[in-house]
């Protein structure tokens, strides 16, 4: 078992180079010498570490390259987010977190944070989703025409059609109707992670929610 002071060192080392990440940076997970994991933008080996594994890049279209190390969907987050918490990984945790723009300031408020996240006992983990769009409306009906008609007028002729009737409002047209069951059926990506847990009693409990973002082709939760 890592020695606190073992762990409080990674975790500044983490920090220390969370906090200068470019938003170009790519993230590695090295493996330290009690076997913790680390997860930094630096070689493993100018932390005293070694890279868990060989990373593997793949150039998509265009030449873009595509990462296979990070959360390629959001059901690799919350896979990995609960594996973190559930082994009180405080470091895990900081690997799946967006960090590019932090300062150094902010980046330790955060990772005290996600280290009393780490240490709560986990209910369950449950994507946000957003909220239901406005239902469509009928377009507004166009404005009747009125004239005046002399009275001598209109007895002339008797024949002069009535004017059309207003259309009920609780009739859409089809094309809106259509536009409002493709809405219902659209499924749509969630905008966060909300995160049970309970205080150390395990009665109280405690909600966080985690913001997603998408960055170089992987998932990341954000406070």
């Amino acid at each position: 078992m890592p020695s606190p002071c073992r762990t409080l060192a990674t975790s500044l080392l983490l920090l220390a180079a969370l906090a200068a990440w470019p938003a170009s940076a790519q993230i590695r997970r090295c493996t330290t010498d009690d076997g913790s994991h680390v997860y930094t933008d630096r070689e493993c080996k100018d932390i005293g570490a070694i890279e868990r594994a060989p990373r593997i890049e793949v150039a998509g279209q265009g030449g873009r390259i595509i990462r296979r190390d990070c959360s390629r969907n959001v059901q690799d987050l919350v896979f990995e987010l609960t594996a973190a918490i559930d082994s009180k990984d405080v470091n895990r945790l900081a690997g799946i977190y967006h960090w590019p723009g932090t300062s150094s300031r902010n980046a330790y408020a955060i990772m005290g944070r996600l280290d009393a996240i780490v240490n709560r006992p986990l209910v369950d983990i449950t994507p946000l989703q957003p909220p239901p769009p406005p239902s469509p409306v009928a377009p507004a009906p166009q404005p009747l025409a009125w004239q005046t008609v002399p009275h001598a007028a209109a007895a002339q002729n008797p024949n002069a059609p009535a004017p059309a009737a207003p259309v009920p409002e609780d009739e859409l047209p089809d094309a809106v109707k259509a536009a409002a069951t493709r809405q219902q059926h659209t499924r749509r990506a969630p905008t966060g992670l909300v995160v049970d847990q309970t205080v150390a009693n395990r009665i109280t409990p405690l909600q966080t929610v985690f913001s997603l973002r998408r960055h170089l082709d992987c998932w990341w939760v954000s406070l």
